[in-house]
């Protein structure tokens, strides 16, 4: 049976969303082989441009065909299409070590609840969410690998690791529908006094989805072990967070954060019961 051209595109831009990684590492392979001018080109950029040109492939054809991608159980937007894409590529990158998988969706989860209790819309609830859910992309390159050194980072790595805001940043930033999401992945590790990086904003400047993501990316980092630390306790985390009120972290968050804690602390215990 002939497919018609609309149906065509949707299975394309479902194809492109499901390999996303994949088309990544072997286009990288194949760019290293084919084309020596790329030599001199770090892996972390290639990476970088070649995401971005996925997810401008697949805005392309949606808004030329004017489509909502078909789905089991119902329609769901494009924006939706790159959530999950980008997940995939958050997923695998966290993949790589067991002291990061599932990160992001542990932060995503705390940022939506901080959110909500900040009143905030339904559609700022869901950027925050959208935004911590993938906020490490820039870690495409070998920062992650390099995040979790058991020593000092000399001051190349060092900037090699902060600088996966501003790869994040601009791997989103040429999608026209992620445009509100790009300031809250390229400020969440600017403290709220203006120190952190990349830096350039300070308290009420940055946006209110940096600063919850930043709290709970930390939050959520303290209590997780590390290859040069055990993990802290809640109790722990709390304190150093409580700590640094003002100075990393809007003061305004710790209330909440602590609330965030609490509800993780008594369904822990809940699912500690259920176990025995």
């Amino acid at each position: 049976m002939e497919l018609a051209h609309n149906d065509i595109v949707k299975r394309l831009i479902r194809r492109l969303e499901d390999a996303s990684y994949d088309l990544l590492e072997e286009w990288l392979a194949e760019m290293r082989e084919s084309q020596p001018q790329f030599a001199a080109v770090a892996d972390d950029e290639l990476k970088s441009w070649m995401y971005s040109l996925i997810l401008r492939i697949i805005q392309f054809l949606g808004e030329q065909e004017q489509i909502t991608v078909l789905r089991t159980g119902g329609l769901v937007d494009l924006k939706q299409v790159f959530y999950e894409a980008a997940t995939q590529i958050v997923e695998a990158i966290e993949a790589q070590t067991e002291y990061t998988v599932g990160h992001c969706r542990r932060v995503r989860e705390s940022a939506g609840k901080m959110a909500a209790m900040l009143n905030l819309t339904d559609e700022q609830i869901e950027d925050v969410e959208y935004a911590a859910g993938i906020h490490n992309i820039g870690l495409i390159n070998d920062a992650q690998r390099l995040y979790l050194e058991p020593r000092k980072l000399s001051d190349d790595e060092l900037k090699r690791v902060r600088n996966h805001c501003v790869v994040g940043a601009e791997m989103l930033r040429p999608i026209e529908f992620l445009s509100n999401i790009v300031p809250m992945i390229l400020y969440h590790h600017t403290h709220y006094d203006g120190s952190g990086y990349p830096g350039g904003l300070k308290g009420e400047q940055l946006p209110m989805g940096a600063r919850i993501i930043h709290i709970c990316d930390a939050f959520h980092a303290m209590i997780s072990p590390r290859p040069y630390r055990a993990a802290l306790s809640i109790e722990q985390a709390l304190l150093e967070i409580d700590r640094s009120a003002g100075k990393q972290f809007d003061p305004k968050l710790i209330p909440l954060i602590h609330a965030v804690a609490q509800e993780i602390t008594i369904s822990a215990k809940t699912q500690s019961e259920v176990a025995e």
